[in-house]
């Protein structure tokens, strides 16, 4: 049975109804990717907006308003005027939110801890709208590499080098399709005795550093040319057989939320409807994202088939 917008009696939540042999598998989207990423600022009491000050960059070199060089003997010379420019950029958090009723009956007869599942799988939801929505900003950056390519290390170092062509702050994060780090078209293709079965660049044969150490014995990576590598499937689609992930500054986007306590912008609530015999589950989350700065990300767009 799929998901549908309907009571969970015992007509629904069947699985563990009876005698449970076996624990419950409680199929999860995975989540929570974006918030360690970007810039989160939790609204202040009083307001449902969060405001980012972004200064304008400066020209140390213009003759105008840059940094002016002094003759020999003419320190007292005035100084260049310039103006300290800033912008906002204003995130207005709204709610996000997604409930289930789950009858009493239902919840007695599974043996499987029916509400603490129900809640634990309701707050994954949020979690991973949450990622899908900022992951659709990576779509929106003005700089891109790859289009018409596999992933390789090449395409991952042009990367870098836009960001630092364009003084992105560091640490660096690239977000990633499971399949951009992955399989025949993947950064994998990259790595050990693989790159000759593949006639890839062949980027890492042959060496034994970490990350080659980390692939082959872990399976995954974790940092590459100290960039954090995260592959989630929340990712845009693009183009037949692409995907749209992305290489960016902690600064290059940012998300105001509300502060549900230690950090957490999910709040998980609970109403007791005697009429009706059933208890309803409800996952809240306050919250908007933006771009802040958009040279301080690269679009990775790359063929994953």
């Amino acid at each position: 049975m799929a998901q549908s917008n309907v009571v969970t009696d015992v007509g629904v939540a069947a699985g563990g109804l009876g005698t449970a042999v076996a624990a419950a598998t409680v199929q999860f989207n995975k989540a929570a990717i974006m918030p360690n990423l970007i810039q989160m600022v939790a609204a202040p009491s009083g307001t449902n907006t969060v405001k980012f000050p972004v200064y304008t960059k400066h020209d140390p070199t213009h003759a105008d308003y840059g940094v002016d060089e002094q003759a020999s003997g003419a320190e007292e010379t005035i100084a260049n005027l310039t103006s300290i420019e800033t912008t906002a950029i204003s995130c207005e958090v709204l709610r996000r939110a997604i409930r289930a009723e789950i009858s009493d009956l239902s919840a007695h007869g599974n043996a499987d801890a029916l509400l603490v599942n129900a809640g634990l799988q309701l707050g994954n939801d949020v979690a991973r709208k949450f990622d899908v929505e900022v992951c659709a900003l990576l779509d929106d950056f003005a700089n891109g590499v790859g289009h018409d390519d596999g992933m390789n290390f090449n395409l991952f170092m042009d990367a870098i080098a836009t960001l630092e062509a364009n003084d992105a702050p560091r640490p660096y994060a690239a977000v990633l399709h499971p399949q951009q780090v992955y399989g025949s078209q993947g950064i994998s293709t990259e790595f050990g005795s693989i790159a000759a079965v593949n006639a890839s660049n062949g980027a890492f044969s042959g060496m034994t550093g970490t990350a080659e150490a980390q692939f082959m014995g872990a399976g995954f990576v974790t940092n590459l040319a100290g960039v954090s590598i995260h592959t989630t499937t929340a990712v845009v689609t693009g183009g037949t057989g692409r995907k749209e992930g992305a290489m960016f500054s902690k600064t290059a986007l940012g998300a105001g939320y509300i502060d549900f306590g230690g950090g957490n912008f999910i709040q998980m609530a609970s109403e007791r409807e005697e009429a009706y015999a059933k208890t309803t589950l409800v996952a809240n989350a306050y919250y908007a994202a933006a771009e802040l700065v958009d040279v301080y990300g690269c679009e990775i767009d790359t063929e994953i088939s």
